[in-house]
């Protein structure tokens, strides 16, 4: 993937041999905050009746933006050089040139007019609003689909995609982290995190048995004198993630079954898997969720985008009516406190202005 877990250190095999230090790369993934907010949110709809493989279902429907012809997906940035947010937007053309979208990224882009928006900001000024923080809203991240807009996990004066250091220094993925992050805007999960992946069962979560806390000069957990391995837990716990249990988990772990209702196989080429090192597996490079580093939308991805912002007129009212389905099915259920419930029917009365174009 994008940002992936590919600089730590990685012997295959347990080793005497200290490897040479390799400063890790920042992972991709929800910060904390955000988590929390989604965690909260889910409660609340679970709690007021739906089961937590329906809610995901409807959600990942509901999540998506309205079809239309384009969909046009505005887009903002607070900081950033014209420059780079010029690479940016150029980067995003993987998606447009097999999708009925187009991100909208100012009056005038082309020739370095983008819109803005801002912490004091009270309206959304985009639907999608790019930061480049570090600190505890930090790395690389964005809000799945429409997300963004939702006022209880993304008010509008938030970022709702990051690219963490980019005005620095761009990383030698860049391109593909952009890709990744606007294949989350448009609506997509991680694959690696779908119902049918086989992921999580293979992942060396735990350290090797007897494994002795050891660092490199960063401050990286890396194999003992005795070669015994740290685990997932342990690495990205550790520096520069410092990730605790629960951000690994909700970004790495398995969702509900019938999450994933765009694709019916594990692509583990897709743009939206992370690339893990053979050293994350129990069977090393030989798991069927090992993969070299995905730098381009796969074509199973492009199928999901077609199928997702389709380009004939039956197509759109079929997406259409989908979506508004999955918001109504939000809608039956009981005892949801108002502010959510206004955020569903903002979500249905987006779908049917758009219908209405």
């Amino acid at each position: 993937m994008c940002c992936s877990l590919a600089a730590c250190s990685k012997p295959s095999a347990p080793s005497k041999t200290q490897p040479t230090a390799v400063k890790q790369r920042l992972l991709e993934g929800y910060p904390v905050t955000f988590i929390d907010a989604i965690t909260n949110q889910n409660q609340v709809v679970t709690a007021a009746g739906a089961h937590t493989a329906q809610l995901y279902q409807i959600r990942s429907i509901a999540r998506t933006w309205p079809p239309g012809n384009p969909t046009i997906i505005t887009v903002a940035f607070q900081g950033g050089s014209p420059e780079l947010r010029s690479q940016i937007a150029q980067a995003v053309k993987a998606w447009t040139d097999v999708a009925n979208v187009k991100f909208d990224f100012g009056p005038n882009s082309a020739a370095g007019q983008f819109r803005e928006w801002h912490d004091t900001d009270t309206r959304y000024t985009a639907y999608v609003r790019i930061g480049f923080m570090s600190g505890q809203e930090g790395g690389y991240w964005s809000a799945v689909g429409n997300d963004s807009i939702k006022p209880s996990l993304k008010p509008p004066g938030q970022a709702s995609m990051n690219f963490d250091g980019f005005p620095g220094s761009l990383p030698p993925d860049w391109q593909t982290t952009v890709v990744h992050e606007f294949g989350h805007a448009l609506g997509f999960e991680h694959e690696h995190q779908s119902p049918i992946a086989p992921c999580e069962s293979e992942f060396r979560w735990d350290d090797d048995p007897g494994y002795v806390a050891t660092r490199d000069m960063y401050g990286q957990f890396i194999p003992d004198a005795d070669g015994h391995r740290p685990g997932i837990y342990t690495v990205v716990g550790g520096p520069p993630n410092n990730w605790p249990k629960a951000q690994i988990d909700f970004n790495l772990r398995q969702l509900p079954q019938s999450t994933d209702w765009m694709l019916s196989t594990f692509d583990k080429s897709s743009i939206m898997k992370y690339q893990f090192d053979p050293w994350m597996f129990v069977h090393g490079d030989q798991s069927s969720c090992y993969s070299a580093e995905n730098l381009v939308v796969s074509k199973a991805d492009k199928a999901a985008a077609e199928q997702a912002y389709p380009r004939t007129s039956n197509e759109i009212a079929k997406a259409v009516n989908s979506q508004i389905s999955a918001n109504h099915e939000l809608l039956k259920l009981q005892n949801l406190p108002k502010s959510i419930l206004d955020e569903f029917k903002g979500n249905l009365n987006v779908i049917k202005q758009a219908q209405q174009k």
